[in-house]
């Protein structure tokens, strides 16, 4: 049995794995993790996060056991990045799971939450990607730096021209996302005509934006929970 733990900016998300299946699954904040009473025991952990200090997982999880997921963790796949020490641990594992899934062809990882990162990995080679603000966090940007907008919920306007300030703003948001998105996909098309392209999404509004963007994607929202499962299994 592996655990495995997602740190992020917003939310924790923890999984077990027996094999490559996934078998328990929970969601909560950081300041309050607990392990589920009901969760399977287990023999190694891996822990992948972005806040600096962890150190009050170490009285709740078997010392013994944990895994860091950092820059000098062995990878089933290869690492083209050229600063391996500031990538996103999240976005290597989501790497690692696109090519467990797509060992063969190419794949564009788009996870969707606090930031937007969109990455490509090539057969067993993890390419690299960009970095942008995610809808919520461009709602609130807009509110916090000029002195009469608001900040608004991301809701869908099928009219693309906003007929008020409240629906600019919405449009602004949603629909630069899905346009940024789409010309991602579009552009790593053009780049990688000779192979199959492949497109996941995943994080907090993957589903929401699977139903807007305007090509075939995949939507998991545990790829990198799944990738974190497939590092330790290389590790152990």
């Amino acid at each position: 049995m592996n655990l495995c733990i997602d740190i992020g900016n917003t939310r924790t998300k923890t999984a077990v794995f027996e094999g490559q299946e996934l078998i328990d699954y929970c969601e909560q904040s950081f300041q309050s993790f607990v392990l589920g009473e009901t969760w399977h025991s287990y023999d190694h952990v891996m822990i992948s996060s972005t806040k600096s200090s962890i150190d009050s997982l170490k009285d709740i999880l078997k010392k013994d056991s944990i895994h860091y997921l950092s820059h000098d963790t062995s990878l089933p796949i290869k690492n083209a990045y050229g600063t391996p020490k500031t990538l996103g641990k999240d976005r290597i594992a989501a790497a690692v799971a696109a090519h467990l899934l797509y060992p063969d062809e190419c794949t564009v990882i788009i996870d969707a939450g606090t930031c937007i990162t969109l990455d490509v990995i090539e057969k067993e080679t993890y390419l690299g990607g960009n970095i942008s603000p995610g809808m919520k966090m461009r709602s609130k940007a807009m509110h916090e730096y000029t002195g009469l907008l608001p900040e608004v919920d991301i809701n869908f306007n099928p009219q693309i021209i906003g007929t008020n300030t409240r629906q600019a703003l919405e449009n602004g948001i949603l629909y630069g996302t899905i346009w940024e998105i789409e010309s991602f996909i579009a552009r790593n098309k053009e780049a990688f005509s000779d192979i199959r392209i492949n497109v996941i999404l995943t994080g907090g509004d993957a589903k929401f934006l699977a139903k807007h963007i305007n090509c075939p994607v995949f939507v998991d929202e545990n790829l990198v929970l799944k990738g974190l499962n497939e590092i330790l299994r290389h590790n152990v």
